[in-house]
């Protein structure tokens, strides 16, 4: 009697379970996409709802998580980049809202329809593998969730460990050429050698021939020597002296 009573619940409580959180089904062409001009685009074939909607435009919301990362690294025991996936901790859902069309040319509306888009790396998406949701205006899934694969090639990651003896090298050559500076000469001022001249010679004091006044030895100062001992204006100025002086001597016996 109590096994006949706990069946009954249940598959009511599994049923009930099911329509709370799936609304309609949903079909996609495939569950790997291969990249194509840095985005990858997504078939979903059918689009079921329980009954027709209201409107011909239903906006519903593609939701993908990232549960993968397919990392390309350079390693240590290969020359070229190897893929590793890499398990995403807490992602946060990437949500691409869209109004999906139910409607046909003429304007009659259909529970079922097809619908395709495309996923870009502008908007943050990689090679990976995601969780992907279908998700009506009212919050209700469409469907269950669907692991979809992104295929493509990742930016290349350097995983390689450093060589601390190429850096002991470097430290030890900079080191050498340290000391290599060190036994060069302490210092570049060049120590004057001799006595260099003075700036204004001796010669300069000496006075030249024609600035030497010559005289007779007999100390006369009005004497030939000294007339032959002048230039050219000099004899000229003490010759109109002397007739001066003459002019006025005769003068002063006329009076």
């Amino acid at each position: 009697m109590t096994r006949k009573l706990i069946w009954p619940i249940v598959l009511f409580t599994m049923l009930f379970s099911v329509d709370a959180w799936a609304v309609g089904t949903y079909r996609l062409r495939s569950t790997e996409i291969q990249e194509a001009g840095g985005q990858w685009h997504i078939y979903v074939t059918r689009i079921e709802l329980p009954t027709a909607p209201a409107i011909a435009h239903v906006p519903m919301k593609f939701i993908f998580t990232e549960l993968m990362q397919y990392e390309r690294a350079l390693t240590d025991a290969s020359k070229d980049p190897v893929m590793n996936r890499i398990p995403i901790q807490n992602p946060l859902p990437k949500i691409e809202p869209l109004e999906v069309s139910f409607s046909d040319g003429t304007g009659k509306i259909f529970k079922g329809t097809s619908y395709d888009f495309s996923l870009t790396r502008a908007r943050g998406y990689e090679a990976g593998e995601y969780k992907f949701v279908l998700r009506s205006s009212d919050g209700n899934d469409i469907g269950s969730p669907t692991t979809i694969i992104l295929k493509g090639d990742n930016d290349v990651v350097d995983r390689r460990t450093i060589s601390f003896a190429t850096k002991a090298k470097d430290k030890d050559a900079g080191k050498e050429v340290a000391e290599n500076e060190n036994t060069g000469p302490a210092s570049t001022e060049v120590t004057p050698v001799g006595t260099a001249p003075p700036f204004i010679p001796p010669s300069a004091f000496q006075k030249t021939d024609e600035e030497q006044i010559h005289t007779s030895g007999q100390g006369g100062c009005c004497g030939s020597s000294m007339i032959a001992s002048t230039g050219p204006r000099e004899n000229a100025a003490i010759l109109a002296i002397t007739v001066g002086l003459g002019l006025l001597v005769m003068r002063r016996k006329k009076r």
